[in-house]
């Protein structure tokens, strides 16, 4: 009995061995629960191209959109743990969600493999060129001297990393500040650019652009330190808000079980494709930090973000409806 267990497992392990070294042998579905021409969209399609070359194989994006990105996710946690299908995840399906929604059709820890990181992308506070203060000590002063008056949007509404941001300030500088929410990033930045609304955190590739041209004033970023970009432009940390940080970023997931070797493979093929000429152009044009990791530093970096995150959604209050 116990020579017949020992057989089954070594066929299995071989089987599985086998496998992982003809992988891939035909095209890698990524799903980007997100849809096309979005910011993750975009951020990644680059880096899926080069990932297809260097493994030989095509990576066929699928975008499949939803609140929270909870679709896409969750088809990536229900697929065949074969190496064929992955997916895209960042800070808010696989950490703000944990906290957000009482209940996922997915858990971010159980259902998936981490593969490796991509990005991060810290947000940034901006305002339209006609507000009247033109700096973080202004904004608090202002703040506090006109207590509820003061307005800040979030594209994509209630949840999304730059609402939970606001609230983040909220809390730490004890600021009376109103949250109005958005249904899309560029809805929102419009109502900024116009002074519709007052102050909005975005990520930095989305205003970029518009702080260039002066038709946004940026007052902090989110980040641990001033980015290279931008050195005039402090942090919040520095600027009256300690240990305020909050980044966006995204990195690839497999459904769990996925054989170790194949994640192995996909880790080395992510870390040579952040290195290529063209995403390192694309990584630049949008002012994105390209992160290179290995699966056991990702898995712990999303644990560290979901406690993160999980005190920042506690103290905002926010839930999904």
């Amino acid at each position: 009995m116990k020579i017949s267990r020992w057989i089954a497992l070594l066929a299995i392990t071989l089987s599985t061995a086998v496998h992982a070294q003809s992988w891939p042998s035909k095209p890698i579905k990524l799903i980007i629960p997100y849809a096309a021409g979005s910011g993750p969209d975009v951020a990644t399609r680059p880096v899926a191209e080069q990932i297809g070359r260097i493994l030989k194989q095509p990576v066929i994006v699928e975008n499949l959109s939803s609140a929270g990105g909870i679709v896409g996710t969750r088809t990536v946690a229900k697929a065949a743990p074969d190496g064929y299908t992955f997916g895209f995840g960042n800070n808010i399906t696989l950490a703000v969600n944990a906290s957000f929604y009482s209940s996922l059709p997915y858990d971010p820890v159980k259902d998936f493999a981490p593969v490796g990181l991509l990005f991060d992308n810290p947000y940034i506070l901006v305002a339209g060129k006609n507000f009247k203060p033109n700096s973080i000590s202004e904004l608090t002063a202002y703040i506090k001297q006109n207590p509820g008056k003061v307005n800040f949007a979030s594209g994509t509404g209630v949840g999304s990393g730059s609402h939970l941001t606001g609230e983040m300030m909220k809390a730490v500088g004890a600021l009376d500040i109103t949250h109005v929410p958005y249904r899309s990033g560029s809805m929102a930045l419009s109502d900024v650019v116009s002074g519709r609304v007052d102050v909005m955190f975005d990520n930095v590739n989305g205003v970029q652009q518009f702080i260039n041209d002066g038709t946004l004033k940026a007052f902090a970023v989110t980040s641990p330190k001033r980015l290279a970009t931008m050195p005039d432009v402090p942090t919040m940390a520095e600027s009256g808000f300690p240990n305020f940080e909050a980044v966006a970023w995204g990195g690839i997931v497999a459904p769990k079980g996925t054989p170790d070797a194949i994640i192995k493979r996909m880790n080395e093929a992510i870390g040579l494709a952040l290195k290529t000429p063209e995403v390192e152009r694309a990584n630049a044009t949008m002012s994105l930090n390209p992160i290179a990791s290995s699966p056991e530093a990702f898995a712990a970096f999303i644990a560290s973000e979901t406690k993160r995150w999980a005190e920042t959604v506690k103290v905002s209050g926010a839930r999904a409806e």
